[in-house]
């Protein structure tokens, strides 16, 4: 049997010329491979900004013929004369058809990226700029870092400045992330947060020497406003005696624990400020700004119950004063409303539900007669009316715009 040497041997002129022509192809193949490389990060760079799907698909047959030009390549440069256990050398013709495809490649990646150039030059120069950005957003927040680890102790544990540091913290993780990944539309999000977060961390220390003043300003307030507040809840027990007094029992019965429910927020806010005053005193002054804020919530509670009681009183008098003039405001309404109609030409569609609407108003009317006269429900009964009025005049008008 003749061995594989003498099967595949050739004449040295013919294995000179094939080597040339592999080394050549070799040379094809590394630069079609760099061109390659230089559009398949244009063309991510483009899909990150401004994605287009006409654009992908083109590069995807592009980039799949350079994959099959590249394929053939192999094979053919696996193959080397100096290995008769590799097999037969490439042949010339073989040489010369994986030369043929990198080439064509080569164009189809040439006549690609001239065809979309502004494009993927100007996805390349985000990049670039991108680059820029993030190594500028990484010294903003070595910076601030530095800042923070230079302020005083007592300033670094605030919690408004450990709370601003775990914010940049996290933002570094996430573009370290974004960047390790290539994920360059996460990279640019990321960048942004990254700033925020850096200023965010130097805007609360450039804040922080100013918080003990803060606390002491807004804890003394609170204090006041916390006297004030018990001096007015005081005046509820007259004020409900009035109610029950002066008018039917009904009109003030959702009244009848403002007393209780307005106590209950005062003592919770006295509790907070006793807490706000302990922090103030221990150097906390963030913890005594929470703690008065807090307060400050319960003690507008407080008011709302308290004035609640005063506004019925004042404006159930209002109402037996003169109860007629708040159904002739009514009234007054439906008018316009039924003149609408007409000048809409809506009178077959409206006319009689704006009608049945007078007959409910003298209803309610005559109601409020009586010794004890439910004022509070007639005036309820009469904003119904007007609520129910209006409805009907938007729906008319949204009829003639159409």
């Amino acid at each position: 049997m003749a061995s594989r040497w003498l099967r595949w041997s050739r004449r040295p002129s013919d294995e000179a010329q094939d080597a040339a022509a592999l080394s050549q192809l070799t040379s094809t193949f590394l630069d079609m491979d760099r061109r390659q490389s230089i559009a398949e990060s244009a063309v991510d760079a483009a899909a990150a900004f401004s994605p287009r799907a006409d654009l992908q698909r083109e590069w995807d047959a592009v980039q799949n013929a350079c994959y099959e030009a590249s394929a053939v390549y192999l094979g053919v440069a696996g193959r080397s004369s100096s290995d008769p256990e590799g097999g037969p050398p490439a042949t010339g013709a073989e040489i010369a058809h994986a030369a043929a495809m990198l080439e064509s490649a080569r164009a189809g990646l040439d006549a690609f990226y001239d065809r979309h150039r502004s494009v993927l030059d100007s996805a390349t120069n985000k990049v670039l700029a991108l680059t820029s950005d993030v190594d500028a957003a990484i010294r903003s927040a070595h910076d601030a870092r530095q800042r923070q680890s230079a302020a005083e102790p007592q300033l670094q544990d605030y919690p408004s400045v450990r709370h601003a540091r775990d914010q940049l913290d996290a933002a570094t993780a996430r573009l370290q992330d974004a960047r390790d990944r290539t994920d360059l539309a996460a990279t640019r999000k990321a960048v942004e947060q990254l700033r925020l977060t850096s200023a965010a961390l130097l805007r609360v220390l450039d804040e922080a020497p100013q918080r003990g003043e803060q606390a002491r300003r807004t804890v003394a307030s609170v204090g006041t406003r916390l006297d004030a507040v018990r001096t007015r809840a005081a005046g509820v027990p007259p004020l409900i005696s009035s109610l029950l007094r002066e008018f039917n029992a009904k009109s003030s019965a959702d009244l009848v624990d403002t007393e209780k429910v307005s106590r209950g927020h005062i003592e919770r806010a006295e509790a907070l400020y006793r807490q706000a005053v302990a922090a103030r005193d221990a150097h906390r002054p963030e913890d005594a700004l929470d703690f008065a804020k807090q307060a400050r919530t319960e003690l507008a509670a407080a008011e709302r119950h308290v004035d609640d009681v005063a506004d019925r009183l004042a404006e159930l008098r209002a109402i037996r004063a003169e109860p007629e003039q708040r159904a002739r405001d009514v009234r007054f309404r439906l008018r316009d409303a039924q003149r609408l109609a007409v000048d809409r030409g809506v009178v077959p569609e409206w006319g009689s539900v704006l009608d049945a609407q007078a007959a409910r108003i003298d209803r309610i009317v005559d109601d409020i007669g009586g010794t004890h006269p439910d004022y509070w429900a007639y005036q309820r009964s009469l904003g119904e009316v007007s609520e129910f009025i209006a409805n009907v005049v938007s729906r008319i008008r949204q009829g003639a715009a159409r």
